[in-house]
């Protein structure tokens, strides 16, 4: 699979979470609302029932196999769970991210398309902060470019 390493992202999100991460969901996509941005929530709809990480990880990557000028956003408890799910995907780079520097480095140096955030981990300001760094950070390209394009053929699903 071909993947344009220096693409153009556009103002679109496709957003899911577990049951942990639902309340920090609904912080961020009222907050990326606020912002302008087209937001795909994937679910789930409550947090009154458990519901697996994976399962959600899952939609967000089969969305972005279509749509591969949109980012994504996950989250869950810790977000190991969504991140590891995430990456076995040849088209995907997702960085959980603890801080805003993460973040930044994520896009910079990795283009990374999918932002993963551990809801247990992070407080909403702090999630709120990575997230506009990382939907608001360009990739650099050059040798970076090069990794992105090593990410994308080392293969996966």
């Amino acid at each position: 699979m071909a993947l344009d390493c220096a693409i153009m992202y556009e103002k679109r999100v496709y957003i899911a979470s577990d049951h942990r991460g639902f309340i920090l969901k609904t912080a961020l996509t009222d907050w990326l609302a606020e912002e302008g941005f087209e937001i795909r929530d994937l679910g789930p709809d409550t947090d009154a029932t458990r519901v697996d990480a994976s399962d959600y990880a899952l939609k967000v990557v089969q969305a972005l196999k279509t749509d591969t000028k949109a980012f994504g956003i996950l989250i869950c408890g810790s977000g190991q769970a969504m991140t590891m799910t995430a990456n076995r995907f040849q088209h995907i780079r997702c960085a959980l991210c603890l801080n805003g520097y993460m973040a930044q480095l994520a896009r910079q140096h990795n283009n990374a398309n999918i932002l993963a955030l551990g809801a247990e981990l992070t407080g909403t300001g702090l999630a709120l902060d990575c997230a506009k760094i990382f939907l608001n950070t360009e990739a650099l390209g050059g040798r970076y470019a090069e990794r992105c394009e090593i990410l994308t053929n080392l293969g996966g699903l």
